[in-house]
């Protein structure tokens, strides 16, 4: 591997590519969450990352790739902070609820973020498909990912489904107002879920 007189190795063009690219994203997705989608022009992007329009362009030929590639790395971004919080922990530290609860607390902060993502999604279909294809790149390992996240559910007939319903209720939550409302809400699902598990045990 080359190194440079002072011995630190160089990175190689895969690397340097790999680390334009994320601050990139990361460039857009301060852009999307600051000023939105209608105010995200590619000179705000190129602003806010410090490259030049040419560097942009030659990894994301298009706004739409771009902004397709960000979404992505939004929902991966999300899985790597429930990772980080929920695995790799003794399972006596986390009860369900507690599992239930970080998911919460994720959605409620991101939730305007979240909003202006599903807004590009659902009115832009170029955006939208070509989020698609990227996303189903990963769609296997993350639902493996999102499967260890809560053992409780692996006795259930479906652990994705019963995911994808938590995360869907979770993010419906982070939408509602009032503060003692949600809370009540929360308890009402957990106790549901609960409920659930407690009756699949015994099938």
């Amino acid at each position: 591997m080359a190194t440079n007189a002072r011995g630190y190795r160089r990175r190689t063009q895969k690397e340097r590519r790999a680390a334009t690219q994320a601050i990139l994203r990361e460039a857009t997705l301060k852009c999307l969450a600051r000023d939105g989608y209608a105010h995200t022009s590619i000179s705000l992007i190129i602003a806010e990352a410090g490259v030049s329009r040419g560097a942009l362009l030659h990894h994301f030929p298009t706004k739409n790739e771009l902004i397709a590639a960000v979404i992505v790395e939004f929902y991966r971004q999300r899985l790597e902070r429930f990772k980080a919080k929920l695995l790799g922990s003794d399972p006596q530290d986390f009860c369900l609820e507690d599992r239930l609860r970080v998911l919460q607390e994720d959605f409620d902060t991101w939730n305007a973020l979240s909003l202006e993502i599903e807004g590009i999604l659902r009115n832009n279909s170029e955006i939208a498909q070509e989020y698609q294809y990227l996303i189903a790149l990963d769609n296997e390992k993350m639902a493996l990912e999102y499967e260890q996240l809560f053992p409780e559910f692996a006795q259930t007939e479906s652990p994705r489904d019963v995911i994808g319903i938590v995360c869907h209720l979770m993010r419906g939550l982070a939408r509602e107002s009032g503060e003692d409302a949600t809370e009540k809400r929360f308890q009402i699902f957990a106790a549901m879920v609960k409920s659930y598990l407690a009756s699949a045990s015994r099938q």
